[in-house]
């Protein structure tokens, strides 16, 4: 959270771009298209990331009056994950693939694999073993839940600016590449110089200012 309640450790976003006459419609219809898909027990992906309504995470959709507030455009970024618990899936992994030796040993001696080779023991292939794992992983997940979090997302599209509530490199980098996806628009991570260049400081004077040295003020007496 952060929007309305909670951190004040946010990220400042520059957008580029202007929004389109009637963008109520038009940004909402994004952000549906880009709403959060959960994670399935059955399903292959093992992360899942979109937007949600930032008061209702869980919702399956958005409304008009979750997003939209005066001149700000309010959502979060959902990101879900399974954690697998890894000792218990190992754990019973071994013992489904020991339970089922047996009825190996019972075929012919001489088993023809799928890759054509012969075998004489009674083991399981490594194909076999693979697919014993994955069904215990998809029975572990019906009875766990997917991680959760949600960052807040406020956007003030008067003034072009937003804020973003996560410190993570790595995720305010998704975060953008979302953004862009959603609604085509680039964003930029707030720096000295686009606050000079949105406070109307010519060319000129952006430029000076890529070659001064930083300053810092001296405590001593």
């Amino acid at each position: 959270m952060g929007v309305f309640e909670g951190s004040l450790s946010f990220k400042t976003f520059y957008v580029e771009g202007e929004p389109p006459n009637g963008f109520h419609q038009d940004y909402l219809a994004k952000l549906q298209k880009h709403f959060f898909v959960p994670l399935t027990p059955v399903g292959e992906e093992d992360r899942s990331v979109g937007w949600v309504p930032v008061q209702d995470p869980i919702a399956e959709s958005f409304t008009h009056d979750q997003v939209f507030f005066n001149q700000y455009v309010v959502f979060g970024m959902r990101i879900d994950k399974w954690a697998l618990p890894s000792a218990w899936v190992k754990a019973m992994t071994r013992q489904a693939i020991a339970q089922r030796l047996p009825q190996v040993s019972k075929e012919e001696a001489k088993i023809l694999e799928d890759d054509g080779k012969l075998r004489t023991k009674a083991k399981l292939s490594k194909r076999e073993k693979d697919k014993i794992k994955l069904e215990i992983i998809t029975l572990v997940k019906q009875h766990i839940l997917t991680s959760m979090k949600v960052i807040d997302v406020c956007w003030n599209i008067a003034e072009r600016k937003l804020r973003f509530w996560s410190q993570s490199q790595a995720v305010c980098d998704e975060f953008a590449e979302l953004f862009k996806e959603t609604f085509g628009l680039e964003i930029h991570e707030d720096c000295p110089l686009l606050m000079a260049k949105d406070l109307g400081m010519t060319e000129k004077q952006l430029d000076a200012m890529v070659d001064l040295d930083p300053w810092y003020p001296s405590f001593e007496s």
